[in-house]
């Protein structure tokens, strides 16, 4: 079986020499743990003397620094441990085995020569790691001289001098291997402090020495301390520290930092060493003021005093130089970066116009090199490569000092991108003492200049069919009409068109073909029109034509020209289709503004789609009282229904052979309060378009059943018919709304009759079809009005399942004599009955007519020949009346 890859250890991807450091330091700590567990003798000394040949081995081993920046001082430091294993070498050797004691002077002095060559190792890597700050490093090496000088004088002087024993040689080795510890562990600390990156080994020297010197010291100045003992593991610990630091030296690079932070820095280093040699002073001073002090350490302490304020003061100085220089270098440098690096161009010419300074970004705007610039007049050069600026020397020769002009001109790019859209600027500095000239800049603006035209034409024009919007034709309006104050005989005139029936477009062939055709009536109307006449969208189907310097007889022959283009027929994908609309023409006579000129071209528009369609319609003051007294009716209607206005009246529908009645028809009736009653035909409409009609819908249709459920005798069997508009059959609820009423009112569902139109099944098949058949399963029968008149589509009969057909007034008020109406009639009824549907003729008025339609076999009619309609209260008379006791047989026939 494979190993999953899951579960497969990671890969080791640390750096080789990381690895073989936490090898080395692995095995140093065993060999270390060892040598503290073994017995004190020759084995453990000897345990220990390997620790310490370990250290220049494995530098011999990792040569590759040599090669690394800083190669040769680690060979140095790698040398300095070397001499210092050699001297282990020899210390075990004479001292351990062959014990001669006196000789250790001899071998201190070894370990002094490998101190000065660590020593030597460790400056030159301070050097080659800490560049920028070798000039400070002197300053703080006669600092750190200072107080090491200081604290091994006072603290080491009575061991070391003052009891008069030992050799020169002795005296040599101890007070220099202080000395030199403490300066190696100042270095290392001084290589931390100053370097980044993986600072590793700087770290562990810096550990290695400050063990180092802890030894030096308690070897000096403690009497008991004894070569051999437990406390030399801090040796052993030291060295396998040092070895792991020649391993890897780790990824180090001097810290580079901008003068201004650099200077920063080296003020707090500076404050820090006054502090920290102010606090070592003072604790030998705590120290030693309980004892009487020796005149020479007295005089170290002043000497150090003195000199430590001297470095510091020098080096505060001159940092404080280094900042003001470096923060002027700094922000000089930081200005000609980002002015020689801006796309922008920015040059300076003398008070005379001569061009003394330019960015090499002109090139790139203009393609002529810098040099060919410089020296030049910029009023001339200028002028000579970008256009639109032929007025630059008079508009700067009149400018005040400390005043600028701006131009938007053009320059051709040398790429071959076509031109470029430049914003020029020209201040007038010659009174500004640093500057004294003019400061020129340009900048390249042709990105943002094509967005803001783009977004210009987009506000000003329909995003469908690109044509001008509302808001551009408004603003050419206004312009128009501002030029007919200015000229006399100006004429213009503005042309509504609204296409008819649009919506049954959307519906039936989707969103998509609509969009297309909207699109191609906006090309047909461009094309209907002149040159200079303007074609807009208003929004949906509705457009407006622009037309200046015509009278009302050319603006409706444009308008009618524009009609007939509309009516071909035009390719939509796969379909052919031909646009009828409706247009509305008015003069500037008419109105005096663009709002009243647009009022009053729908106005007229409106009136053409009310006397049929497809027609124009010049607007006159007799359309402007009628919408007026229409808008009068919105407002009125909305009060109506809540005032009680609203009334429902009855008419009968007869059996054709009987004439008795088998149903009425449930007509809604406004008593206007001064305009006495209202015709349905001037109010539903508007109920329609406000919305009104839902509310008043459902007023009808509750009060209606009510009335049929309170009918008794010869009624008690007899159906309502209520006729529903199509935003009642449109909305969500209207079987609810049914249902509920049948419910609330006890009628029983097949006592009503709703009545619905063909155009209202055009408008939404769909949705028509689903709410009738639920309709239909629970018991409620349905009527298609007007038929004939509309689409009179098979498939919408068959689909819906209808119950009754209602025919329409305009083929029977003249049955009798004409032979058309006749044969359409007949057709009707033959269709009817093929379905399996009754059929009503409304609109009777003559015997004669009536006489025609029961020799074709209609079984029902309905008309002012049987009663107009009448209040609910009038009902109960009229149901007796038309009641023969002769003809009981058939009072309960109401399939109607």
């Amino acid at each position: 079986m494979f190993p999953s890859a899951r579960t497969a250890p990671p890969p080791d991807r640390r750096p080789a020499g990381v690895r073989t450091r936490a090898w080395y330091l692995a095995v140093g700590g065993v060999l270390g743990l060892v040598y503290v567990l073994l017995p004190r003798g020759p084995l453990a000394q000897g345990m220990f003397v390997a620790i310490a040949l370990s250290v220049p081995a494995v530098g011999l081993v990792a040569r590759r620094r040599v090669q690394a920046a800083g190669g040769p001082a680690w060979a140095v430091l790698g040398a300095g441990f070397a001499l210092a294993a050699v001297g282990e070498v020899v210390d075990f050797g004479v001292v351990t085995l062959a014990g001669h004691r006196g000789t250790t002077a001899a071998i201190d002095l070894i370990f002094l020569t490998a101190y000065i060559v660590q020593l030597c190792g460790l400056m030159s890597l301070f050097q080659a790691h800490t560049v920028s700050r070798r000039r400070f490093g002197w300053f703080d090496a006669v600092a750190g001289a200072v107080v090491v000088g200081t604290l091994v004088w006072t603290t080491m002087y009575e061991a070391i001098f003052g009891n008069g024993r030992g050799t020169p040689l002795d005296l040599i080795t101890r007070f220099g291997g202080a000395v030199i510890g403490v300066a190696l562990l100042v270095t290392a600390l001084r290589l931390v402090v100053t370097t980044r990156g993986r600072l590793g080994a700087f770290t562990l020297l810096l550990v290695a020495f400050g063990l180092q010197l802890v030894m030096d010291s308690i070897g000096a100045l403690w009497r008991g301390y004894a070569p051999g003992s437990r406390f030399e593991v801090l040796w052993a610990v030291a060295y396998v520290l040092s070895g792991a630091a020649l391993v890897d030296t780790g990824d180090t690079t001097t810290m580079r930092q901008a003068p201004t932070r650099q200077a920063s820095v080296e003020i707090r280093h500076t404050l820090v060493l006054q502090a920290g040699v102010t606090l070592v002073l003072a604790a030998l001073i705590i120290v030693e003021v309980g004892s009487s002090i020796p005149v020479a350490t007295s005089t170290v302490w002043a000497c150090a005093w003195v000199v430590i304020l001297v470095v510091t003061r020098v080096r505060l100085f001159g940092l404080l130089r280094m900042v003001g220089a470096a923060s002027a270098t700094e922000n000089q440098l930081r200005l000609t970066a980002m002015v020689a690096g801006s796309s922008d161009v920015i040059g300076l010419a003398d008070p005379d116009g001569t061009i003394r300074y330019l960015t090499p970004s002109i090139a790139r705007l203009t393609g002529v090199a810098v040099d060919q610039w410089i020296g030049q007049r910029f009023d001339l050069v200028l002028e000579r490569h970008l256009g639109g600026i032929d007025d630059l020397a008079v508009r700067c020769a009149n400018l005040a000092p400390s005043d600028e002009v701006t131009w938007e001109c053009t320059a051709v790019a040398p790429d071959g991108g076509g031109a470029r859209t430049v914003k020029l600027t020209v201040a007038n500095q010659t009174a500004t003492p640093e500057v004294n000239g003019w400061v020129i800049t340009a900048h390249d603006i042709t990105d943002e200049a094509r967005l803001t035209a783009e977004l210009r034409h987009q506000s000003l024009h329909d995003t469908l069919t690109g044509l001008p919007n509302r808001a551009l034709l408004f603003d050419r309006i206004q312009h128009a009409l501002a030029r007919m104050t200015r000229v006399p005989d100006a004429r213009l005139a503005v042309v509504l068109v609204d296409i008819d029936d649009f919506k049954a477009v959307n519906d039936s062939l989707g969103h998509t073909t609509g969009d297309e055709l909207l699109r191609a009536v906006g090309q047909r109307l461009a094309a209907s029109v002149r040159q200079g006449d303007t074609v807009a969208r208003l929004g949906g189907d509705e457009f407006a034509l622009l037309l200046e310097d015509v009278d009302v007889a050319e603006a409706v022959a444009l308008a009618q020209r524009a009609l007939e283009n509309l009516a071909l027929p035009v390719q939509i994908g796969t379909a052919d289709l031909a646009v009828r609309a409706s247009a509305g023409v008015v003069s500037q006579g008419a109105a005096g503004d663009a709002v009243a000129l647009l009022r009053a071209a729908d106005i007229a528009m409106y009136a053409s789609k009310r006397d049929g369609k497809a027609k124009v319609s010049v607007f006159d003051d007799a359309m402007h009282e009628t919408a007026q007294q229409q808008l009068e009716l919105r407002m009125d209607l909305t009060r109506a229904l809540e005032r009680d206005e609203l009334r429902v009246v009855y008419q009968p529908i007869v059996d054709a052979r009987t004439r008795r009645i088998a149903g009425c028809e449930a007509l809604l009736r406004w008593q206007h309060p001064r305009r006495g009653t209202v015709s349905p035909l001037d109010f539903i409409p508007i109920a329609e378009q406000t919305g009104h009609i839902l509310p008043i819908g459902a007023w009808v249709l509750r009060t209606a059943c009510f009335e049929a459920a309170s009918w008794s005798g010869p009624a008690a069997t007899a159906y309502i018919s209520v006729n529903v508009s199509a935003p009642q059959m449109a909305d969500e609820g209207f079987v609810d709304l049914v249902l509920e009423t049948l419910a609330d009112t006890g009628l029983a569902p097949r006592r009503l009759l709703i009545e619905i139109t063909e155009s209202m099944l055009v408008d939404d098949t769909e949705h028509a079809t689903s709410a009738l058949a639920v309709l239909r399963a629970r018991g409620v029968r349905v009527a298609i009005d007007d038929f004939g008149t509309g689409y009179s589509s098979l498939a919408y009969l068959r689909s819906l399942s209808a119950d009754v057909v209602k025919i329409d007034r305009s083929f029977v008020h003249d049955l009798s004599t004409n032979p058309d109406h006749q044969a359409l009639t007949r057709t009707i009824l033959t269709l009817a009955q093929g379905l399996e549907m009754s059929a009503i003729a409304e609109g009777l008025e003559t015997e004669a007519d009536f006489a025609a339609l029961v020799r074709l076999g209609c079984p029902y009619a309905q008309g002012f020949l049987f009663s107009r309609p009448v209040p609910a209260d009038a009902l109960a008379a009229l149901f007796a009346e038309m009641t023969r006791p002769d003809e009981a047989t058939t009072s309960g026939r109401s399939d109607g």
